[in-house]
Formats: structure tokens, C-alpha cells, sequence
């Protein structure tokens, strides 16, 4: 029998690979109900995952029929499935998370997700700055998060997302698990009540980011998104598209801004 040319896995890529199971398993450990817990993983998974897999389908579609292909035709077909099936395990691992305070919130607890900010003596006003300054911090994360995924050590947790060279919406989300954590991971701050976070708000935003995404992976140019977005600092699919081409540029995910700070931009390179 010819032996198998396949290297064997790291144990970094073991750990990798046995995360979404030790964050489905932790659900034994909620000290009220476990069984309130798992209900609230299927609920968050079918939420979680059901939009942004159609989302991208969607988006996919469009994108074949607008805007210019940036990496020009494509030599063989797109990766989807495979792209799909990594964005399923990441969408488990963020609903391994959101479990928590949704449990928490299904036993009668209160959470930091409120609808009335009166409720918790607020004003939209103050929501709004505490927000802000959330999405700055959470951009600065996501950055410096993003690059440390591209050191020696750390890039065997990343390198899935980047075998997608030239990526679709399906690939906006598929992330190895242990990066899936380190980005999500903020979603376990909705078990703390004082850290009030406004429900309209809060899921518009997280609409908005999935959208975004879709773009940033569509693979497309759409030159009125490009002339409206690239102003204001956020990512678009012309920048983010040069990281997955080129590696080692392009960090940024939501805004463009440490990319600008840091010099890490392709034409910084260049200089």
C-alpha cells in the first residue's frame, strides 16, 4: 500500500481543530441549565449561519452580474463549498459564544442588551459615544488581531482563509476556529448588564458588518461603492481584495485606518 504523502497535523492545528468541540462541551458546565444552554446554541447557529450563508449566495449572484472582476476571469471554478463549509464552523463557534447570553437571557436574567434605555437610566446620546468608542477599540483589535495571525507562529491559524486567493462571499466569514474566537469573542460581553449595548443599534451594526464583508470578498469592483466608501476609512473590496492576492499587506478589516498609521498598505510598500 503506498503510503500517504500528507504530513501529519501540528499540535497547534489539532488544538485548532478541537476548539469548536471544547466550546460545545463547556455548555455541560453552565451552572443552571445546560439543557437551556445547547437549545440556545442550535437557535444562535440557525441565526447565525442561515443569514450569512444565504447573505453570501446572494451576493455572489450579484456580484457575477456588477461591477469588474479585480483579479480578472477566473481560470477554474471558485472554492464555495469548501469556503461554505469553513463559514459554517466559524458561524459554530460564534453561536458556542452567543449561547451564553442568550441562555442567560432565556432563564430570566438580565443581560447588557436592552431595547429601553430608560430601563437603565440612558440616553441614545450617551449609547452612541459608548458605542464609538467600542468600534474604535474593536477596530484596533481587529487589526493588530489580524496581524498577529501573520506571524511564524500564528499564521497555521490563519492560512485557511488565505488558500481562498481569490475569494466570493462564502469566504467572508471562513476563518479557522481559534481565529473565529478571537474575533467574536466580544459577544461574551453581552453577559455583563452594565455594559449596556441598545438592541437597534447593536444589530444594525452587525448587519452592516456582514454586508461589508460580503463586498470585501466579493471579488468585484463596483465603482460607486468604491467613490462613496473609500473616503470615510472603511474597507472596501479594492483594498481588502490586495490582501488576499498579495498576504502581507491590507490588514485592516473594518477601516483602513492602522493600515494608513502603519504603513502597511501596498503603496507604502512600494515607496
Amino acid at each position: 500500500m503506498a503510503s500517504s504523502s500528507k504530513r501529519p497535523r501540528s499540535a497547534a492545528e489539532w488544538f485548532d481543530f478541537a476548539l469548536p468541540f471544547l466550546l460545545t462541551a463547556a455548555g455541560l458546565l453552565h451552572p443552571e441549565s445546560p439543557k437551556v444552554w445547547f437549545a440556545s446554541l442550535g437557535f444562535a447557529f440557525v441565526a447565525i449561519a442561515g443569514p450569512i450563508l444565504t447573505g453570501a449566495g446572494v451576493v455572489t449572484w450579484l456580484s457575477g452580474r456588477f461591477g469588474a472582476r479585480i483579479q480578472g476571469e477566473r481560470k477554474k471554478a471558485a472554492p464555495m463549498l469548501d469556503e461554505a463549509l469553513e463559514t459554517a464552523r466559524a458561524s459554530w463557534v460564534a453561536a458556542s459564544l452567543a449561547a451564553w447570553p442568550l441562555a442567560q437571557w432565556w432563564l430570566g436574567h438580565e443581560t447588557a442588551m436592552v431595547v429601553d434605555l430608560e430601563s437603565r437610566g440612558l440616553t441614545v446620546g450617551a449609547v452612541i459615544l459608548q458605542t464609538v468608542v467600542g468600534l474604535i477599540a474593536m477596530d484596533a483589535w481587529l487589526y493588530w488581531k489580524h496581524r498577529l495571525l501573520h506571524t511564524k507562529r500564528m499564521f497555521v491559524f490563519h492560512k485557511k482563509h488565505h488558500s481562498f486567493r481569490d475569494p466570493t462571499p462564502f469566504a467572508g466569514f471562513a476563518v479557522g476556529p481559534v481565529e473565529s474566537l478571537l474575533t467574536f469573542w466580544p459577544i461574551l460581553i453581552l453577559c455583563v448588564p452594565p455594559a449596556t449595548h441598545w438592541a437597534p443599534l447593536y444589530f444594525g451594526l452587525v448587519v452592516a458588518f456582514v454586508n461589508l464583508n460580503f463586498y470585501l470578498h466579493c471579488g468585484v469592483r463596483i465603482e460607486w461603492a468604491e467613490k462613496l466608501i473609500a473616503p470615510t476609512g472603511i474597507n472596501t473590496s479594492a483594498f481588502h481584495n490586495i490582501h488576499h492576492s498579495h498576504a502581507v499587506v491590507h490588514f485592516g478589516e473594518a477601516m483602513t485606518v492602522w493600515d494608513r498609521i502603519c504603513k502597511t498598505r501596498l503603496v507604502d510598500r512600494a515607496n
